[in-house]
């Protein structure tokens, strides 16, 4: 009889423990790689002082022109706007991944800089990243994207990408200033430059337990069940 308990327990593991592994896909899932194909611009909703540029095997977004300083530096912006209630999603946001890829480097003629911002109405905005000084001849990506959480709760989700390219050469324009550049695409591996994923409240209100979470419950409801079976 001991064989035969210890034989169930042993099942209900091996078919738990895969439960464990096993990631739920997010409730709303969206990337790209090129900036230039139109299903990467489908959340863009405005453009200022931005241009796509194809420097040979690299693509990417930059500003049209800078300036001598970053202080009378123009920045180019590019504006993704996310209404989850208008795609069908009625509940707020419980849990947001984000990944954006801009890059700031630093050369003889123009450096850069990037800013992430992130608002939930398109006016009010907080800062989520930006790239640390550049030392001469390197380049920064933007530091951990952070504040995520300060934009949860709602159905509306803004982010505005803000380039700054500025020295001698950017008030030129043109590859003057491609020293600060989002969603720069590698046409030689394909990479991905943007990547966003939202997860929503249940109706009660609260978010839907994870796999592990749900695979330790069941371990544990067995576990219960199998002690009362032995004190009977």
């Amino acid at each position: 009889m001991m064989y035969l308990k210890r034989v169930c327990l042993t099942l209900v593991i091996s078919i738990m423990l895969p439960l464990t592994a096993y990631s739920v896909p997010y409730d709303f899932e969206y990337s790209y790689g090129d900036p230039y194909l139109a299903s990467s611009q489908t959340y863009i909703t405005g453009t200022s002082n931005a241009v796509l540029y194809d420097e040979g095997p690299y693509r990417f977004w930059k500003p049209g022109t800078g300036g001598t300083t970053l202080a009378n530096t123009t920045p180019g912006v590019v504006t993704y706007h996310f209404d989850f209630d208008s795609m069908g999603y009625a509940n707020p946001t419980s849990e947001i991944s984000l990944g954006v890829g801009m890059h700031a480097f630093h050369w003889d003629y123009s450096q850069g800089y990037n800013a992430l911002y992130g608002s939930n109405d398109g006016t009010t905005w907080i800062m989520l990243a930006d790239s640390d000084p550049v030392a001469h001849a390197g380049y920064k990506t933007l530091n951990p994207i952070s504040g995520l959480d300060g934009l949860l709760g709602t159905s509306d989700l803004w982010l505005r990408a803000e380039m700054y390219s500025y020295g001698t050469y950017a008030p030129s324009g043109g590859v003057w200033t491609n020293t600060a550049q989002l969603s720069r695409y590698d046409t030689a591996n394909d990479n991905t430059t943007f990547g966003l994923s939202v997860n929503f409240e249940d109706e009660s209100g609260g978010t839907v337990p994870e796999p592990t979470t749900l695979a330790l419950m069941s371990l544990g409801l067995a576990g219960i069940s199998w002690r009362r079976r032995k004190a009977a």
